[in-house]
């Protein structure tokens, strides 16, 4: 097969493939090799300026393509093959698509002479497009090899565009070999990123009269910001306005930043905060039922809410007045010509008596992340499954630089962080950090449970190279669900656990590892584990409460109540 950068009139289908992705400033991607798409890999072998990393299972490609994109800004791309290999992704691209962040799953089908009949075929998979759609923002189904290079352009308008998310181009296997006609291989180049419509001045001045008109304005901030973090933070200096984020919206503000109110998971302070004020500006914020306490959250009885697009934040808190469109520019006009107001909220009071009352818990958890926090430099990335010390790090991890904490806010998945932080190194290895000094860490912290969903990942931490350090915390048990079984029913039942032993598994792959049973050990050994160079495991055994269990965070009212048999 010629070279993917070959100019010759005629490539074919798998070099139009990789061809269209790099156009589409598509660089970077995860996957594994095929019967159905080894034309593909052939072509990526003779791409050098592509950069792919070969994972241990579709899902893993998935979630690093997420996690990649999360960190880096920029898409990346599954490679899968038909039928069980694209099957394999679906709840990462349920993860992207809840979180709307770029990913493109290049998936093949059956042969096309197949397609007009059923049964027998390798990996036939019926509907699989119909399957695969709901969860994208773009679907496409290539019905001749001349269409590829359209069909990924057009991909590549969506994953650029106001209201990103995942994309799929389904291809029968057979278009891969086959050429494209002179006038199709003609270099396509990715379709404009659709243009966001600029708003009229009455709503904008109706929305400036209600900043105007606020005493006691509060703002949150989600991931959906984009390029519009800067102009947002200048509203809320004007207005000296309280900042809280979502958990995907940490880092969107510094937690040392002066108006910085915390995540709003923790729900009790901000409970408080938002029933003194008379306006929450939301800004790129999807309120979720993990957030909000199960949707018990009480806004203010104004609430201006600023998006790219229009149905990114759902309908179920309702805004009296909604501005959809460029948030950077948006937030500009809103800031423009502001005169400077003074502050209404005691800020270092409120986050004082907060600190003091986690802290006379006396919570294991909560004095694991604060040595974590201070061991690691403000840039380091922390990326999180569902466990629960996941659950503290979303209501009371401090992050200093937006995309630092990862969240599967979007699915509440399982077996998240493990490939999310093989995710994270492979875009720093792309962009040519040094992942071997002590510039920039990844830390993976996962429970038990969580863990073993992809925990044959190690492989690709070896295989790369890449320094990822794992946290695992284990107690033998999925601990969440436990408490929540005693919450409900004053019992457990198929949470306790039989696991293998981790530190060795970890260093039958090739990784450092080491055990620690108690808090004491836990900050002795932290520096050495973050420090030392290639990926390692810390495993932490213990018992830990959850931040409900403890008071830390109040257990939502509306769970439902059983008497215990």
């Amino acid at each position: 097969m010629a070279s993917a950068s070959s100019q010759s009139a005629s490539i074919l289908g798998a070099q139009a493939v990789v061809e269209a992705l790099l156009r589409s400033g598509v660089h970077a991607g995860f996957g594994i090799p095929s019967i159905h798409n080894i034309a593909i890999y052939e072509c990526l072998r003779q791409t050098p300026r592509f950069s792919h990393f070969v994972v241990r299972h579709e899902q893993t490609a998935g979630y690093a393509a997420d996690a990649f994109a999360r960190y880096s800004g920029k898409p990346a791309a599954i490679f899968a093959s038909t039928g069980p290999g694209n099957l394999f992704t679906l709840v990462p691209l349920l993860e992207s698509l809840q979180s709307g962040v770029p990913v493109l799953l290049v998936g093949t089908n059956i042969a096309s002479a197949l397609q007009s009949g059923h049964g027998g075929a390798l990996h036939e998979t019926p509907q699989q497009f119909d399957i695969i759609r709901p969860l994208t923002r773009f679907a496409r189904r290539v019905m001749s090899p001349d269409e590829i290079p359209a069909a990924i352009a057009g991909a590549a308008a969506v994953l650029n565009g106001p209201n990103p998310g995942p994309a799929f181009i389904e291809i029968p296997h057979d278009f891969l070999y086959a050429p494209l006609t002179a006038s199709a291989a003609v270099s396509k180049k990715a379709d404009a990123v659709a243009s966001i419509a600029s708003l009229s001045p009455a709503p904008l001045a109706s929305a400036a009269r209600m900043l105007e008109q606020s005493k006691r304005p509060v703002m949150v901030l989600g991931s959906g910001l984009g390029q519009g973090r800067e102009p947002a933070l200048k509203v809320a200096e004007w207005l000296q306005a309280p900042v809280l984020t979502t958990t995907s919206g940490k880092g969107m503000i510094a937690d040392d930043h002066p108006l910085c109110a915390g995540s709003i998971s923790r729900l009790g302070a901000v409970q408080d905060l938002l029933e003194q004020a008379d306006l929450l500006i939301s800004v790129g914020a999807k309120l979720t039922e993990f957030d909000t306490g199960r949707y018990l959250l009480k806004l203010p009885a104004q609430h201006l809410q600023i998006v790219s697009d229009a149905n990114y934040p759902g309908d179920r808190f309702p805004a009296t007045q909604q501005l959809a469109g460029d948030i950077a520019a948006i937030c500009g006009e809103l800031a423009e010509g502001a005169k400077s107001r003074s502050g209404w909220f005691d800020m270092a009071a409120f986050r004082g008596q907060e600190q003091q009352r986690l802290q006379s818990l006396k919570s294991d958890a909560f004095t694991a992340l604060g040595l974590l926090r201070g061991a690691l430099h403000r840039e380091d990335v922390v990326v999180n499954d569902q466990s629960i010390l996941n659950y503290w790090a979303s209501a009371f991890f401090p992050v200093m630089e937006r995309n630092t904490f990862l969240y599967p806010s979007g699915s509440g998945t399982l077996g998240y962080a493990l490939p999310a932080a093989v995710g994270v190194a492979c875009a720093m290895q792309a962009a040519g950090l040094n992942l071997v000094g002590k510039q920039q860490r990844i830390v993976c912290i996962a429970g038990d449970g969580g863990f073993q969903y992809t925990l044959h990942e190690l492989a690709t931490l070896v295989q790369h190279n890449l320094p990822v350090k794992i946290l695992l915390v284990n107690d033998e048990s999925y601990g969440v669900i436990g408490f929540l079984q005693r919450s409900y029913f004053g019992q457990t039942h198929e949470v306790a656990l039989k696991n293998p032993d981790f530190c060795k598994l970890a260093e039958s792959y090739g990784l450092r590892a080491q055990r620690v049973n108690s808090v004491a050990e836990l900050e002795k050994h932290m520096p050495e584990w973050l420090d030392h160079p290639g990926p390692g495991l810390l495993e932490w055994r213990t018992t830990l409460q959850a931040p409900w269990e403890v008071g830390a965070i109040p257990r939502p009212t509306n769970m439902p109540q059983v008497s215990p048999k």
